[in-house]
């Protein structure tokens, strides 16, 4: 489980950087859609990693037998 954690963050991480990369060169180009279209498909990734990820109260609740 702690592996796929350090991967997981690892991912965002790359994600990230590769999301502000991006945006640096977007701010040189602002004709460069396509970049604002690449930002937005990371940022969607990033939050649906974050969304999806359970948290420790959903996880405790779990085994005490209750469902959120």
């Amino acid at each position: 489980m702690l592996e796929t954690t350090i991967e997981e963050k690892k991912k965002r991480e790359d994600m990230k950087a590769k999301r502000n990369l991006l945006f640096e060169r977007y701010v040189k180009r602002p004709m460069d859609t396509h970049l604002a279209l690449e930002i937005k498909v990371l940022d969607d990734q990033l939050a649906e990693g974050i969304k999806s990820k359970p948290t420790k109260a959903n996880y405790r609740s779990g085994f005490r037998g209750h469902s959120k």
